[in-house]
């Protein structure tokens, strides 16, 4: 598997979301008057080095998730959040790409987080938002399967954000099985038709990390940018 992965003693893919086609095709705007970004466009807004302040980051060129990575659930509440780890979810992305980011200073023993863009046709990203939100809010528990193999209970709780993007939700992610029982924090922000979804590993105190609104900033620059 070729993701930045969730350690709980076994391994569990937590991405932001898996794509389908490059994108290079127009399509009408989104919210916030901006069209889908094409893969190139978002390759483009990715973070190299220290392009975000406090991590240095390392752009991926291969596919996050594999055709295997099909993730479900039975709990209909819950289906956003298991679909941010499916490379075949409810709602179609139209190019993805990601960057493996670490904080400053981390240990080398720590695992590394991640930033995903994905690139959305008319006004799909607000739709993502909208689940997300409600899942957050609804779900605190459910149990998800992949056509890898796997079976896992999750437990969610909610993290609040400053104000970032158009729009924004995090959340905490935890595998029932996981003996620190840190899990990770998602930080999801729209900007315009693009989302950039943040998977950060508790900070070692064990409190949730949500992406730093410098950080957030940071990329909604290079996103927009990117689209001009």
């Amino acid at each position: 598997m070729k993701a930045v992965v969730l350690a709980v003693g076994m391994t569990v893919v937590l991405s932001a979301c898996g794509g389908s086609g490059d994108g290079d095709a127009k399509s009408k705007s989104s919210g916030g008057g901006q069209g889908p970004l094409t893969k190139a466009q978002l390759t483009d807004a990715l973070p190299e080095g220290a392009d975000l302040p406090g991590f240095s980051a390392e752009p991926q060129s291969l596919p996050l998730l594999e055709a295997k990575d099909v993730v479900t659930t039975g709990q209909e509440a819950c289906r956003p959040l298991a679909d941010m780890m499916s490379v075949r979810p409810r709602l179609p992305r139209r190019a993805m790409v990601w960057a493996t980011i670490e904080a400053d200073g981390a240990p080398a023993s720590a695992p590394p987080g991640s930033v995903t863009l994905t690139s959305h046709d008319g006004d799909i990203a607000g739709q993502w938002m909208t689940g997300l939100k409600r899942a957050v809010a609804d779900c605190t528990r459910f149990t998800a399967t992949s056509k890898r193999g796997w079976t896992y209970e999750f437990t969610v709780a909610p993290v609040p954000l400053e104000r970032m993007g158009d729009d924004a939700v995090g959340y905490r992610i935890t595998n029932v099985l996981d003996p620190s029982g840190g899990g990770n924090v998602m930080s999801v922000v729209r900007t315009g038709a693009t989302l950039a979804t943040y998977l950060l590993p508790p900070s070692e105190n064990g409190r949730p990390r949500p992406v730093p609104e410098s950080v957030a900033a940071g990329q909604e620059k290079r996103i927009r940018a990117a689209a001009d």
